[in-house]
């Protein structure tokens, strides 16, 4: 897509034919600092602030170069900073683009930005520089998010599910797709023609072979969709609550998983009265771990709305630890209890090992205290299916919500075509699926016609 097909979002997306200036690191003291300028008029801003010819330096070099606010005026010094241009449409923005490696004062940040800004840029917003990239078409909405998503990592895995969509492979596949489906609809809008003509063609074995097709791709994007939910809970952070009565070891428990006294630990029962948080990557996955209040029967006003926390914890979480220092033997009695854990994914904990008490009904037998966990989280990998990676899943809410529209856009379709042999409304279906892989990817929907038409008419012989 490109600015003046249509585009009317947020003002053009923040106007981006302006030059922009930002500070690309953290606004905070430090060894060196980077401002990136981009823009139509990059290069003729730079010049106004460099004693160098920038018409003479090559783009693809690093340069020492001594920066002002009026190069006229060398008492107007901002910094000596290495600088490093490159030229639109080969940089990441697609406009011409000039990265300035300054020390890392706040001050010198921003007597830079100040220049810049009084010499013809404007202050960027945020995402503005992806924006540009992505309206000079350097990359699709897919490859911007995945951008974001690894800005925003906070484990080893969901970086790695974040580069993955920054490569470009999700684009590809859902291109792929695309393409496919372009074939079926140039083929259907053929059987349509067909179908309201005087003399009809026997088409039942073509019909067939493309409802086969999307059934096989219906299967294939299931397993996509599903890893997709997979990968946005491990890239969030797994939720884990910790449950059980009072004064059953949760808060050893957590201590242990997370490595630190996050939780008060004390043997009188109902100490904790509130959920404690605690976080820890484990195996490269982020675990968010909730130690709750003791549930049990109780005339205490406070305590009680810890315990209904407690609940509400069970009800938010990915696993369920249920601990228990003397079996199980007391879980079917918990009516509450167990209606709130029915369907979660559940591992009974025995965590007093090492004081010898009753472990009937446990999954796992450990001692917290110990410190060896490496059991219990074989057991929570395993129960979560954590040790196998989606190699062809998406990342993101965005892109889980347009997997379903497609699916379901392509369950119609199979419907249309075998139970009411309605090929018009099929044809019109799979139209609105490309459509929302063209809005998947970014694209107009002015592009969605035009690879209908482009596939279509592709099919027709040289000079006709």
């Amino acid at each position: 897509m490109r600015v003046g097909e249509g585009v009317s979002c947020y003002n053009v997306f923040m106007l981006v034919f302006d030059t922009i200036c930002a500070l690309a690191t953290s606004p905070y003291k430090s060894a060196l600092a980077l401002v990136r300028l981009s823009g139509p008029k990059a290069f003729s801003v730079f010049s106004s602030l460099t004693k160098r010819e920038v018409e003479k330096m090559e783009t693809g070099r690093v340069y020492l170069t001594k920066l002002y606010e009026n190069k006229e005026d060398p008492d107007t010094l901002i910094d000596e900073a290495l600088v490093f241009l490159s030229k639109g449409p080969k940089s990441y923005t697609g406009f011409d683009t000039v990265d300035f490696s300054i020390h890392g004062s706040p001050l010198v940040a921003k007597s830079l930005l100040q220049a810049l800004v009084k010499n013809g840029a404007r202050l960027a917003e945020k995402g503005e520089f992806s924006a540009q990239a992505y309206y000079n078409g350097k990359m699709d909405l897919l490859r911007a998010q995945g951008i974001n998503d690894l800005i925003n990592a906070q484990s080893q895995r969901a970086m790695e599910l974040a580069n993955k969509t920054l490569s470009g492979e999700n684009s590809h596949k859902v291109e792929e797709l695309k393409e496919g489906l372009l074939e079926q609809i140039a083929q259907l809008e053929y059987y349509v023609e067909d179908q309201y003509s005087d003399e009809k063609d026997d088409y039942d074995e073509e019909l067939l072979l493309i409802s086969s097709w999307l059934k096989k791709e219906i299967q294939e994007w299931e397993k996509v969709l599903e890893g997709t939910r997979r990968n946005n809970k491990e890239y969030q952070g797994i939720k884990v609550a910790i449950v059980g009565e009072p004064n059953v070891g949760k808060s050893t428990l957590l201590n242990a998983l997370i490595g630190e006294d996050k939780a008060i630990v004390s043997s009188i029962p109902g100490t904790t009265r509130d959920v404690v948080e605690g976080e820890k990557e484990i195996r490269g996955i982020r675990f968010l771990f909730k130690d709750t209040a003791g549930i049990r029967r109780t005339e205490d006003e406070i305590e009680n709305i810890g315990i209904h926390k407690s609940f509400q914890a069970i009800k938010d979480s990915d696993l369920v630890l249920l601990a228990s220092d003397s079996g199980f033997s007391f879980l079917p009695k918990e009516k509450e209890l167990l209606s709130v854990l029915k369907g979660k994914k559940v591992l009974k904990v025995a965590t007093k090992k090492d004081l010898g008490v009753p472990t009937d009904g446990a999954d796992l037998v450990l001692s917290s205290l110990e410190g060896d966990l490496s059991l219990l989280i074989d057991r929570m990998f395993s129960l979560l299916d954590l040790e196998e990676k989606e190699e062809s899943a998406f990342l993101g809410e965005r892109e889980e919500s347009y997997l379903e529209k497609i699916l379901n856009g392509l369950a119609e379709s199979v419907s249309s075509i075998e139970e009411t042999s309605q090929l018009d409304i099929a044809s019109d279906t799979l139209r609105q699926v490309v459509s929302t892989i063209n809005e998947l990817l970014g694209k107009d929907e002015g592009k969605t016609m035009e690879d209908i038409y482009q596939t279509l008419f592709s099919h027709f012989c040289l000079g006709k």
